[in-house]
């Protein structure tokens, strides 16, 4: 990605200044944020859990009267659009016409980025029916299956209308003979993962085959993936996988779906938590019987994406385990990985031998609510289930039992903060009071087994990887540099960061520019862009310029289409704000633009004198001096002393 300011062909164009403020207007930032977090009103704002880092508090303020949000923990700073384009990564131009199309305003063409998107997105709306038509409506004994087969797991006909479930055939080229006939292109089939090339190179197949179709929606309802279930009695289930989800395209990652996600947002925001079960029929039977704060993972893999995902809308998670099945693995890595995080764990344990939609079938809503309610906390838990193994009167085995424990917590990332550091103090002194031992014994084992951990990569008792059990945690690789903000490209463009901090007075020119546009051709008429010593700045400056020659408003909102460089557009936004706090721009500007003027004048008079003390012949001499003592009459007390040195020769 560039770093600065790229002036683009006429077809990409910044749109009327007007259109953008249309826009803004017609999105008030709380709703459009509250679609996407859950905000609570603080005061005059709303607050909630930062999206853009690994938030352990509410330090995400929304400030609905000046239309602008920020981070006071990472410093993420921008408006509805920046929010927009942060949140769903895309470009500013994207950012726009989601918006506009969310509020019924015609921008015309759309971008090719965008009109790429909007593409994928309606190519799986489109499957997606054509799925559901087929289950529902098909008059051929392999779709009369599929309803048979979910009619067995008794599944309403309002679920499965409500959910769009579908029915792929088991014919190879059924969808894609579809799509072939509906002229939809079939590169973009391929894209999302609905067909797949033959090996062959001659041509393509359908990549679902003879299984009921589950759309996988993202937290906003729009279809991103497909999951899909072998009919039990298909030919190909002997060597075909039960479930088959999308392959990884541009709008589907299974490592960060959470299925039921948009249906399960709200109702979990009020029960004050989400409980997370292994199937799309578990889903489904909970979400019937009245109990919608279930979703699911895809692959049944938890992982700090998940959590991350979650914590925009809820602070607690509940894990629901097969008692037979769910083993200490699970329980074990699924602590590991709430523990560098700021999320409350339980776990509810089912009875043996049935999953959550037999258990709805069977009893009814009511033992599985008392289940998801009665949850044991994931430490309770993991002591609970290593005590009743050891003779916990015995100093070994209340050792296995610290070691147990502790070797879990050990493998968690220390990088949880302030807040981490307290969620393992407590949990170590309610470990302590358990067994009769010190804090500070227990810090001190917990301090070796990480240790341990460091120098050999080792996970206690020796495991080093393995299989992945169900709701294994898959750990995220890397980090995010969003929060961080430790790239080189952020250390080098932004005002006061890095080695050179910006001079004072043009960091306060910007900050009155960017909080009003029409001050800027009087500052294009006086400072050159030369004169802006810092490079962020100058890029920032060097846009608003652009714009004003060519006719456009030199505002922030133009300048931002322009802009290739996220971390300085989020500065431009700090920069603005801190402007529009200054009483009397006019005012400052004109102080500063003498500023500017006494700068250069200095300049000048410093190069002249510089050439007078170098200079031999004493013509040129008496010729640089009179025009140095010329320019004295408009540069106020101080010039005689320089005059007095420069003309002081040996």
């Amino acid at each position: 990605m560039g770093s600065g300011i790229r002036l683009t062909p006429a077809i990409w164009r910044p749109m009327a200044d007007d259109r953008v403020l249309q826009i803004k207007q017609a999105n008030d930032i709380v709703d459009v944020v509250g679609s996407y977090l859950t905000l609570r009103p603080a005061g005059g704002a709303h607050k909630g859990l930062c999206p853009f880092h690994d938030d352990s508090r509410p330090s995400f303020d929304v400030d609905s009267r000046r239309q602008r949000y920020r981070c006071w923990s990472c410093g993420k700073h921008g408006d509805v659009i920046s929010f927009v384009q942060d949140f769903e990564k895309i470009s500013f131009r994207e950012a726009l016409e989601l918006l506009a199309k969310r509020a019924g305003i015609d921008l015309g063409p759309l971008s090719p980025a965008h009109q790429g998107r909007a593409q994928l997105l309606d190519t799986l709306r489109w499957a997606a029916k054509q799925y559901a038509d087929y289950l529902l409506d098909a008059p051929n004994p392999d779709a009369d299956a599929a309803r048979a087969y979910i009619a067995k797991r008794n599944l309403r006909g309002d679920t499965v209308r409500r959910w769009g479930l579908g029915f792929a055939p088991a014919n190879g080229h059924w969808l894609l003979q579809r799509a072939m006939d509906a002229n939809i292109p079939l590169q973009l089939l391929e894209v999302v993962g609905l067909i797949a090339p033959r090996s062959s190179g001659d041509g393509y197949y359908d990549r679902f085959r003879d299984r009921i179709q589950f759309p996988i929606r993202d937290p906003r309802g729009h279809v991103v993936g497909f999951g899909g279930r072998i009919l039990p009695d298909s030919p190909l289930a002997d060597r075909a996988p039960k479930y088959y989800n999308s392959a990884d395209s541009p709008l589907f990652n299974k490592s960060e779906q959470l299925y039921g996600i948009d249906l399960a947002r709200q109702p979990a925001e009020k029960a004050g938590y989400l409980a997370i079960v292994e199937g799309y029929t578990d889903v489904l039977m909970a979400h019937q019987c009245g109990l919608p704060q279930v979703v699911a993972t895809m692959g049944t893999a938890l992982n700090a994406k998940h959590i991350q995902q979650m914590k925009r809308f809820v602070s607690r998670v509940v894990l629901v385990y097969d008692a037979d099945e769910g083993g200490d693995k699970g329980v074990d890595r699924a602590l590991e990985l709430f523990v560098a995080h700021d999320m409350e764990l339980a776990i509810a344990t089912l009875p043996v031998g049935l999953d959550p939609c037999d258990l709805l079938v069977r009893d009814g809503d009511e033992p599985f609510r008392r289940t998801l309610e009665a949850a044991t906390d994931a430490l309770e838990y993991k002591l609970a289930g290593a005590m009743s193994r050891e003779d916990t009167s015995s100093i070994e085995g209340r050792r296995r039992v610290v070691d147990a424990v502790l070797g879990v917590i050990a493998l968690a990332s220390p990088n949880g903060g302030q807040a981490g550091a307290v969620k393992v103090q407590l949990m170590l002194g309610r470990v302590a009071k358990r067994l009769g031992l010190s804090d500070e014994t227990l810090w001190a084992r917990l301090e070796e087994l990480r240790r341990n951990r460091q120098r050999t990569g080792n996970r206690p008792g020796g495991e080093r990887g393995g299989s992945t059990p169900r709701f294994a945690v898959a750990h995220a690789s890397g980090s995010d540099r969003s929060a961080t903000g430790g790239d080189q490209e952020r250390q080098s463009s932004c005002p006061n960061v890095g080695s050179a901090p910006a001079v004072p007075e043009e960091r306060q020119l910007l900050e009155v520019l960017l909080a009003d546009a029409g001050l800027v051709a009087r500052a294009a008429a006086e400072v050159q862009l030369e004169e802006i010593a810092h490079p962020g700045l100058r890029k920032l400056l060097s846009g608003l310029y652009a714009l004003h020659a060519a006719g456009e408003v030199p505002s922030l909102d133009q300048l931002r289409a322009t802009l290739d460089n996220p971390p300085l557009l989020a500065k431009a936004f700090e920069l603005q704000h801190v402007g529009q706090e200054v009483p009397d721009r006019v005012a400052s500007l004109t102080d500063l633009l003498k500023h500017f003027r006494e700068r250069r004048e200095r300049s000048v008079r410093q190069e002249l004198a510089d050439r007078l003390h170098a200079v031999d012949d004493h013509t040129h001499a008496l010729e640089l001096l009179r025009r140095l003592q010329n320019r004295s009459e408009e540069s106020g007390p101080g010039v005689d002393a320089v005059i007095a040195v420069s003309t002081h020769r040996p």
